[in-house]
């Protein structure tokens, strides 16, 4: 085991690593982590061409939409965004930093999804708000410079299950064929008792206990838990999986499950790039302001961004 960061082992030691009581006050928690977004991530304004729209498709919550350097002139892929937050926080505004980053370094237009958050909504609200995102790229997405035939899905923490879950329900529906997901940190599979999970069990920003609650609050029916667009790690056949950007960071309760996912797509031959960050926790990839390694990781995926497009084109 690497010991901890200098940087997070401080930050540790702040009002962001308190044990949450229950039962959850979502109020609360939404304010720590807009308070920690402002503290550990950098404030952009670099890219100008940034669109904001809202979105009510039938049946659905309306939700607004963040598109960073969308460019009508010429077509790009575009990476379909989904925050962290353990589904009952999060906003545009706190994966803002990481968005304009990826947008500005890999040439995609990147669309940052507000998606309906628990405990006003539950699963699998959030996962047909996205197939809404693809199915307005595909209508509108040319007047915004997007290449439709190139999507790429991703996002942090409960954003990768979001993201994961969603490339399982395109299956079903068999209309999109994607360029590829990146999930960083993400929740796969509504377990536990994994390694990580009693290793890390508290004392790490999240914890066993914080997560029971989150995923409970997300999923309103327990008898969602085991459908496989919940927990992604559950699919049997992953040939329908595009090629995959998986992050991890050691001293991470939902370590075990995000790199037992790699290895599914790994042994049947899905095109895979992972790394562990060793001496990271949970939430590392949102904290570009105070974290060398968050920046490392923003670079290596825009390397692996870049990659994808050029394989397919």
């Amino acid at each position: 085991m690497t010991e901890l960061h200098p940087v997070l082992r401080s930050l540790l030691r702040t009002k962001f690593n308190s044990e949450l009581k229950t039962p959850l006050n979502v109020d609360t928690y939404r304010a720590l982590m807009n308070d920690f977004t402002r503290i550990v991530a950098y404030s952009n304004d670099g890219i100008s061409l940034v669109t904001e729209l809202k979105l009510a498709p039938d049946g659905l919550p309306a939700f607004n939409l963040k598109i960073y350097d969308a460019d009508p002139p010429s077509l790009k892929p575009v990476l379909v965004y989904f925050h962290g937050g353990n589904w009952i926080s999060g906003s545009l505004k706190t994966c803002d930093s990481i968005c304009t980053t990826l947008a500005e370094g890999s040439g995609y237009t990147v669309i940052s999804v507000d998606y309906a958050l628990a405990p006003e909504h539950h699963f699998p609200v959030p996962l047909y708000q996205g197939l809404a995102v693809l199915n307005w790229i595909k209508k509108q997405g040319c007047y915004f410079g997007i290449d439709k035939e190139k999507i790429v899905v991703g996002g942090d923490n409960a954003g990768g299950n979001i993201a994961a879950g969603l490339v399982h329900l395109i299956n079903q529906t068999r209309e999109y064929k994607l360029l590829g997901q990146l999930l960083v940190c993400p929740a796969l599979h509504y377990q536990f008792d994994t390694p990580s999970y009693n290793i890390y069990e508290k004392g790490y920003f999240i914890s066993k206990e914080l997560m029971k609650l989150c995923w409970a609050t997300y999923l309103g029916n327990p008898g969602e838990a085991f459908n496989e667009s919940a927990s992604p790690l559950l699919v049997f056949d992953v040939d329908h999986v595009p090629p995959t950007l998986i992050y991890t960071a050691e001293h991470d309760p939902l370590r075990y499950e995000a790199e037992l996912y790699a290895a599914v797509l790994q042994e049947q031959g899905i095109k895979l790039s992972f790394q562990r960050f060793k001496g990271t926790t949970h939430y590392f990839w949102q904290m570009d302001a105070i974290l060398d390694t968050a920046r490392k990781a923003h670079q290596e995926a825009i390397k692996w961004l870049i990659s994808v497009n050029k394989q397919n084109s």
